[in-house]
């Protein structure tokens, strides 16, 4: 089996598609496991690059479980790379928009529940529930305003160490505490 790590570690784009490929068929878990602080805080850059590509191809509420631990590292053990925060926020938000998209729909399709002999709730809930539904797709028409204010990723791309952050190897800063 080839090496998640390996890949990421390699940064160009060839060892980037392999490793996007190899991760579609891990977990998040398992992606984390491979990708652990040590690791990230060594090759933060290739790591950068390999996350911006891979995060947007998961599940939405999946991605979310994925980006809370991934911007984590972007304030933590990748710090040196620059524009680590906008990095991070940009992640962020870019999740929440498609949670917020997934459960409307998910709203939306609760009538389901209620369709059929042998349904046991009353029409009154999906109904009440497809409102809510279109108040949560303002949320995230909202949210998506949010994203489109903030730095495109090409400004806030991995590649060279902030001016906040010390010289030197990642390893040898001390890490802030959880």
């Amino acid at each position: 089996m080839t090496d998640l790590r390996a890949l990421v570690a390699a940064g160009d784009p060839v060892s980037r598609h392999d490793a996007l490929a190899l991760a579609a068929g891990m977990s998040v878990k398992a992606v984390h496991e491979q990708l652990d602080e040590t690791f990230l805080d060594n090759h933060a850059e290739s790591a950068s690059a390999f996350f911006q590509a891979w995060l947007p191809r998961l599940e939405p509420f999946e991605r979310m479980q994925a980006t809370d631990w991934v911007t984590t590292e972007y304030l933590l053990s990748m710090v040196h790379v620059e524009h680590s925060y906008g990095i991070a926020a940009r992640l962020q938000l870019e999740a929440v928009t498609a949670a917020a998209g997934a459960l409307a729909e998910t709203l939306d399709d609760f009538g389901a529940f209620a369709d059929g002999p042998d349904a046991e709730i009353s029409k009154s809930v999906p109904d009440r529930l497809e409102q809510l539904a279109q108040t949560v797709r303002g949320v995230a028409a909202k949210l998506a305003t949010e994203v489109d204010a903030l730095p495109p990723r090409s400004e806030a791309r991995a590649g060279r160490r902030s001016p906040r952050c010390p010289a030197g190897p990642p390893s040898s800063r001390p890490r802030p505490q959880r």
